[in-house]
């Protein structure tokens, strides 16, 4: 459940957050949520010298302090630590799942994950911001929780992050918006400004894109439909030169077509559905409209339907329609088959797209018999 929440609105300020979430070690004073940091760590390298540091020049120079608390009170603080098992980086709790209380049986259930962390102006981790509820990020939302709601629970194969909420509660809990000030968006005037540039620039980028993607895929569907409707003529004009057109659909069936010469008409229930499949279809008219991609039983009498692909050319933009059993006649030469229907082309190809769902709840409309 990891949340889509860059937007290029933040994506000023990203690069400065990533530095921060990848690198800065997280003191957690909580129950057990983490571990606090002994100020007098053995490990930790050597207490700055008495001598103006960067940081402090960069002070005397008007740069603002990140954490201005902090760096206020730095006279006896630390500048530079090592890396010990009693830390916990910020880094390594991005997308933690959260476990909290099942509000049904008081178990164990997965009711988020770390999106991030909060710090205050002491540079001291405060909060954890939970994405909860949701589907893979979908319809999320982000819950800023004290760290002194988060524990850790001894499992099996390794630690879990628990807090003692249930997802209920975490989801009806006030969102944490990201639009609201902090104290780097309102100590960063300039950044904000190459930020804004940056977006204006990438906005114009991806509207140049979408552009060009819309007009090459104009262009080509002009090209497509343009070849297939042309293509579509000639076989209609071919297959008219040589099929002749019956008044009616009754008489239709029984008309002569060089297609049929030496078939004669088979019992359907002699015949497997597979030997079925790809079989030619003709219309009413005797022309070629199609051909048999599968065959089915349908209801409670097993009613059997040919499901025909037509319309398109050559595979493209071809539908599935459903005919009955019934209503057509299936001609063989002992070898190949032919199925024969009563409807014209246009019949055929204005019919509503086959699937099963759509057959089982309105099968008067999908299905033709």
């Amino acid at each position: 459940m990891r949340s889509q929440r860059n937007t290029p609105e933040k994506r000023s300020i990203f690069m400065l957050r990533k530095i921060l979430s990848t690198t800065a070690l997280v003191a957690v004073v909580s129950t057990g949520a983490a571990y606090a940091q002994d100020a007098s760590n053995t490990d930790t390298m050597d207490k700055k010298p008495a001598a103006t540091t960067g940081m402090e020049a960069g002070m005397e120079t008007g740069a603002t302090p990140v954490f201005p608390e902090r760096q206020a009170a730095s006279e006896d603080a630390k500048s530079f630590f090592g890396a010990t098992d009693q830390q916990v980086l910020a880094s390594s709790l991005l997308g933690w799942p959260v476990y909290g209380q099942d509000a049904d049986d008081q178990g164990r259930e997965q009711v988020g994950d770390i999106n991030d962390i909060v710090m205050d102006s002491n540079g001291n981790a405060t909060a954890a911001v939970i994405g909860v509820g949701g589907f893979l990020g979908i319809g999320e939302k982000d819950v800023a929780v004290s760290f002194d709601r988060l524990g850790w629970q001894q499992g099996e194969n390794g630690n879990w992050l628990t807090i003692d909420a249930t997802g209920e509660e975490l989801e009806n809990a006030p969102s944490f918006e990201y639009d609201d000030p902090n104290l780097l968006e309102n100590g960063t005037a300039a950044m904000r400004e190459e930020a804004d540039q940056l977006r204006t620039a990438t906005n114009d980028a991806a509207s140049n894109v979408a552009d060009e993607t819309q007009d090459l895929a104009n262009t080509a569907g002009n090209a497509m439909n343009q070849a297939g409707e042309a293509a579509g003529n000639a076989m209609n004009d071919m297959v008219a030169g040589v099929n002749k057109m019956g008044e009616n659909a009754a008489e239709s069936m029984n008309v002569d077509n060089p297609r049929l010469e030496g078939m004669s008409e088979v019992d359907m229930a002699s015949i497997s559905f597979d030997a079925l499949e790809d079989a030619a279809v003709l219309s009413a008219d005797g022309d070629s409209v199609g051909e048999v991609s599968d065959v089915m039983t349908h209801g409670d009498q097993s009613e059997i339907i040919l499901v025909v692909d037509v319309g398109g050319f050559l595979g493209i933009g071809e539908k599935p329609v459903a005919i009955s059993a019934d209503s057509v006649r299936v001609m063989s030469d002992g070898d190949d088959y032919i199925v024969q229907t009563s409807y014209d082309r246009e019949t055929l190809e204005n019919q509503p797209e086959f699937s099963e769902q759509a057959l089982n709840e309105n099968p008067d409309a999908v299905l033709l018999n």
